[in-house]
């Protein structure tokens, strides 16, 4: 029975799809069969019945084939059964694909997955119907980590199996989703692996040819491109046509990139006109994608197009012009269809010779700018589908990809709405200009807090619960372990535990939504900010740097920098020759240092607005600016102590956007006393001789617990993690390995910032005091992947941290001098502050070391509350010392009294 279903399935699989009127109301005969069948509670029979019926028509009655499950009267309760059940659930995957819907296919598919590992149906092939498509559908979603899991699980089956056929498929599927990784050489290594395995290699030849397009070698990409078009021309079976348009595709990007926009033309075409005939009414989303490839072609030759419109019209159907917001969803192709519709009214308004601001009555004005209005919409509207994309990727390095990806959009965004407000003076155009700012900006990192905020609202009792959290310990434990030492198995089973975590994560969604949904109502508004306090917001872009500065009232000024990827570059080389490779360059030639520092503040503080407290939201190359060691005048003074710094102005202080400020501003901490610990010597490390001058400055100054060198361990902080108050760590701090993983330098091992995903952690302030806490690699759309962003992911409202090595008797003297002000200070910024200013007046310090490589490297970070301290000699010491005072004196006078 198992087999001729299979067999009918594929023979189905070349049905089109016509209009039908009806799409749940059965035909008489076939419900009265349906009835009897379920009289005699023949489930099994009752199943296929139904799909034989519902892929006759497949996407118009998608939705009968949807509603099985629930029409069913009871679950499987045989092999049989069970057998036809996995059937269905595989026909909902293909068919959602089928008809172009990409999410509920793969939710289909994963149902499909876990309803198989439950109880193995050994007369099923796996492979075929479940794992291929899924890891397949994963890719073509972009979540690029869970589709190479799927696609290593399919080869490791294929290979026990010795199934060439499949293997070679495998390997393919692994290979795009490596390129789509930008992982070229892995999937040129997965690819011709493939072709060893091959008996039909046409779609590992297209696939080979992109990606070596991908890596600009279009000589090697052109001739695969060739052997695989020449080679599948022939090829019979279900996908062949598919097959054959993803080569002609390929050959038409190639074309494409050699500016032979006639010759793409036709290769495109040729692709479209193959899917038409071997798919037609169906495969919606590939059509779509050939459409946006033809419309950015017609754009290369400056044409006007209507390809992007079909193509939207294909993802969404009925719609005409631009889609509502709640039509959006998670789609690549939609997201390139609304990108490419906006680049051509942009195109057209730049026909039009806009120049200058648009006036009342000029010629140009009104069509002009209601193309940029359109453009701008567009742009605006990508947004949309890309934040639903990203919550369906499960892993934080996929999540990452996409936001770099997005950032020539934002710039798209920001430079359209910079132009209509120059034009117009619109103030709702600088509101967008500040949106699109948030929006291009640390979003991983929001989404991290948001998930760790609802994971601690989930605290019941839940079996699915507990399972998450199992899986995240154990998928911690694997990192940690790869993170000291690679090893292949431990990498297979991490992938395995990371993979059956994302399926539970998808449960939890579903099971507790209202835990998932985004409240609008928790969002930053202007008026959330302190009265006394402005927001310097950047977006550093490749052709302009824009400067908003905002406070409580609205935005008061906006700011474009020209020649945007230059100044990122002297940035760079201004901070890496003063700051990251020592002091010397700026002892040796302190008025260079002088004269680069108030270039720098020119650029980005001068003609704004004054203010004495800064929250200061920086991007790109910005994020390893030390903000306080610029200076206001150029006037050079060679008393260092009486140098113009910003700091000596006003108070700054840090964070990664609006948004993740906010959350952070949300939260606060009642606990009182200090958590220290400090390691001047570990196993590996040099020694660090300030730790203990900074241990007895914090340890005479706060109550708390400390702990210090030998006590310090691993197992004492992974149980001191839960505690709130202040969490002090005085030690080396390091990015490991090639994926510059965050870690500290603990007695007897390193402790990695991912452990900490899966722990109750929210500390009222975290003082990192290591080395770099706050330098890491920059991430381009996010910011920079340092300590200090790892411990704010994971749940910490305020932070400080260093931007460079902390010079040891430096670090040791702010650090007292900081917690001596903490007590009075309106909150840790304006303690910092006020530590900075004391060492820069201080007589007693010498000339050099009032250089703002000694003092400017702490910097602050989040939440902008008073931190509940306990200082040494609080309340009760104060009773004790009232006591021995006044003890005698009492004792003596009812004495006397006597």
């Amino acid at each position: 029975m198992i087999l001729i279903r299979t067999a009918l399935f594929i023979l189905l699989l070349s049905l089109s799809a016509n209009s039908y009127a009806d799409t749940t109301t059965l035909p008489a005969a076939l419900q009265a069969r349906l009835d009897t069948l379920k009289q005699e509670d023949n489930l099994e029979e009752w199943i296929f019945v139904n799909l034989d019926y519902a892929v006759e028509e497949p996407v118009v009655r998608l939705p009968l084939l949807m509603s099985l499950q629930q029409r069913a009267w009871r679950v499987p309760a045989n092999d049989y059964e069970r057998a036809a059940w996995l059937d269905m659930l595989t026909y909902q995957g293909y068919y959602q694909l089928y008809a172009g819907n990409i999410l509920p296919s793969i939710a289909a598919y994963e149902t499909a997955y876990r309803y198989y590992n439950e109880s193995p149906i050994t007369e099923t092939d796996i492979l075929e119907y479940v794992l291929k498509p899924l890891g397949n559908n994963y890719t073509r979603l972009g979540d690029y980590e869970r589709a190479a899991f799927i696609h290593s699980r399919v080869i490791e089956i294929a290979g026990q199996r010795k199934d060439r056929l499949q293997m070679a498929s495998a390997y393919g599927n692994l290979a795009v989703a490596e390129q789509m990784r930008e992982q070229y050489g892995e999937a040129l290594r997965h690819a011709r692996m493939g072709l060893a395995h091959a008996q039909v290699p046409g779609l590992l030849h297209s696939t080979i040819a992109d990606v070596y397009l991908q890596m600009g070698k279009t000589d090697s990409a052109a001739w695969h491109a060739r052997e695989a078009v020449r080679l599948l021309k022939g090829a019979k079976g279900e996908n062949a046509g598919y097959w054959l348009a993803s080569a002609l595709q390929v050959s038409g990007d190639i074309a494409y990139s050699q500016q032979r926009y006639h010759a793409a033309d036709r290769f495109f075409r040729d692709a479209l006109k193959v899917m038409e005939q071997h798919y037609p009414g169906a495969r919606k989303r590939e059509k779509a994608r050939l459409l946006v490839k033809m419309g950015r072609n017609d754009l290369q030759r400056q044409m006007r197009t209507e390809h992007f419109d079909k193509a939207i019209a294909l993802l969404i159907p009925g719609v005409a012009g631009w889609p509502a917001e709640n039509q959006l969803y998670g789609e690549f192709t939609l997201a390139d269809a609304l990108e490419g519709k906006a680049d051509g009214m942009l195109q057209a308004a730049k026909k039009l010779q806009m120049q200058g601001p648009a006036t009342a009555g000029s010629k140009n004005a009104g069509p002009t700018d209601k193309q940029l209005e359109e453009a701008l919409h567009g742009y605006r509207l990508i947004f949309g589908v890309e934040q639903r994309l990203r919550r369906e990727f499960f892993s934080r390095a996929t999540r990452l990809l996409h936001q770099r990806h997005s950032r020539a959009l934002a710039e798209k965004a920001m430079n359209t709405a910079y132009l209509l407000w120059e034009r117009t003076k619109d103030a709702k155009y600088t509101g967008i200009m500040l949106d699109v700012m948030e929006r291009s900006k640390a979003q991983v990192l929001l989404e991290e807090l948001q998930s760790n905020m609802q994971n601690s609202r989930l605290r019941m009792n839940d079996t699915l619960l507990d399972r998450q959290r199992q899986l995240q310990q154990a998928v911690a434990y694997y990192d940690r372990e790869l993170a000291l030492q690679d090893d292949a198995n431990a990498r297979r089973q991490r992938a395995a535990l990371a993979y059956e975590l994302s399926l539970i994560q998808e449960q939890l969604k579903e099971k507790y939504p209202a835990y998932f949904t985004k409240d609008p109502a928790n969002t930053f508004q202007p008026a959330d900010l302190p009265e006394d306090l402005t927001v310097k917001s950047f977006f550093a872009g490749e052709d302009h740097l824009y400067i908003i500065d905002l406070q409580r009232s609205g935005i008061r000024a906006v700011r474009r920098l020209d020649n945007g990827a230059e100044k990122q570059a002297a940035l760079q080389s201004f901070v890496a020759r003063y700051f990251h490779n020592g002091p010397q360059a700026m002892q040796n030639d302190p008025r260079a240092y002088c004269r680069e520092a108030y270039n720098i503040f020119r650029w980005i503080w001068n003609d704004t607005v004054p203010a004495k407290q800064y929250l200061l939201i920086p991007d790109g190359r910005l994020g390893y600016i030390p903000f306080d060691a610029l200076l206001t005048d150029s006037v050079y003074n060679r008393d260092i102590g009486q140098w113009p710094f910003l700091a000596k102005k006003a108070a700054t202080g840090l964070a990664y956007s609006l948004q993740t400020w906010w959350q952070q501003q949300q939260q606060t901490s009642t606990e009182k006393g200090v958590t220290g610990f400090f390691i001047s010597k570990a196993a590996g490390s040099p020694e660090l001789p300030a730790v203990a001058q900074e241990y007895e400055a914090v340890h005479s100054r706060m109550e708390g617990q400390y702990f210090r060198n030998e006590s310090a361990t691993l197992a004492v902080f992974r149980e001191q993690l839960g505690k709130g108050g202040i969490l002090h760590l005085s030690t080396h701090a390091f990015l490991q390995g090639d994926q510059q993983l965050p870690a500290i330098q603990l007695a007897d091992g390193p402790f990695f910032l991912f452990e900490l995903y899966a722990r109750k952690f929210h500390p009222g302030l975290i003082m990192l005091s290591a080395c770099r806490t706050g330098q890491g690699m920059l991430a381009e759309g996010e910011g920079i992947i340092s300590l200090a962003r790892e411990f704010t992911a994971s749940g910490a409202t305020g932070i400080v941290a260093g931007l460079w090595n902390v010079h040891d008797a430096a670090a040791a003297r702010l650090t007292g001098d900081f917690y001596e002000q903490l007590p009075s200070a309106k909150n840790p910024m304006i303690a910092l502050h006020a530590a900075k200013l004391q060492w820069l007046r201080d007589k007693e310090i010498r000339q050099q070391l009032k250089l703002p490589y000694y003092w400017a490297a702490l910097t602050y970070i989040g939440h902008h509350h008073a931190v509940a301290v306990e200082k040494k000699g609080g309340v009760w010491y104060m009773w004790l010392i009232l006591a021995v005072v006044l003890g005698p004196i009492i004792f003596f006078t009812v004495k006397k009294w006597r």
